[in-house]
């Protein structure tokens, strides 16, 4: 997973959010903004072998996390086992690697299992996500040293799976709330052209009495 899709869907959807004038456009103007200022670090802080440090994708991360944060219910227990997770992946790795066949996807998958599990919640579960993250970061550092001859922070494919995660999460999420809103204005609809119809109705009744 090389190629940055993360970043190009996080770029895009900040100019489409902005355009549209969503609510959303802040975080997303934020997120563009943090990536900006990653990219120059990159530029004048350039990193070199075995560690290859992508500050663009890390400022992403640390602000996304602040934001999740924010407006999480449960965060301590949540990052605490994402972050258990997370370290059994890094010492599989680096003891036993290829042991267990496509582990990257699922360790993902544990991590946003038990994430969502603990947090119950959409911010909740995105906070524990990229705050385990974060800390699995310094532990990969010492873990890795004199091991690997190239270890990229944070790694392409968990960046692109967490990205993608989000966004395809937070799209059914506004899907599903447009659809209940109509449903119910609908329903609301239909109620008030029954009570209506009952209210036309009673003249007409009383006319052909008379």
């Amino acid at each position: 997973m090389g190629f940055p899709y993360g970043d190009w869907a996080i770029f895009f959807l900040a100019l489409a959010t902005y355009a549209e004038k969503r609510a959303s456009r802040r975080l997303f103007l934020m997120l563009m903004t943090a990536w900006l200022i990653g990219k120059c670090l990159e530029v004048v802080f350039p990193s070199t072998l075995p560690w290859n440090w992508h500050y663009a994708r890390l400022m992403v991360i640390l602000v996304f996390w602040g934001w999740a944060w924010q407006r999480a219910e449960r965060r301590i227990l949540p990052i605490l086992l994402t972050s258990f997770v997370l370290g059994l992946e890094t010492l599989f790795l680096v003891n036993e690697p290829g042991i267990i066949p496509c582990e990257s996807w699922i360790f993902a998958v544990v991590l946003v299992f038990v994430a969502r599990l603990t947090a119950k919640s959409f911010w909740g579960t995105a906070a524990s996500f990229t705050g385990s993250i974060l800390l699995n970061q310094v532990f990969m550092r010492f873990t890795y040293e004199g091991i690997v001859r190239r270890a990229d922070f944070p790694d392409p494919f968990i960046w692109n799976f967490g990205v993608g995660l989000f966004l395809l999460w937070a799209g059914f999420r506004l899907g599903w709330r447009y659809y209940y809103n109509r449903d119910s204005e609908r329903q609301i609809g239909e109620l008030l052209l029954s009570a209506n119809g009952v209210e036309n109705s009673e003249p007409t009744e009383e006319k052909e009495r008379l």
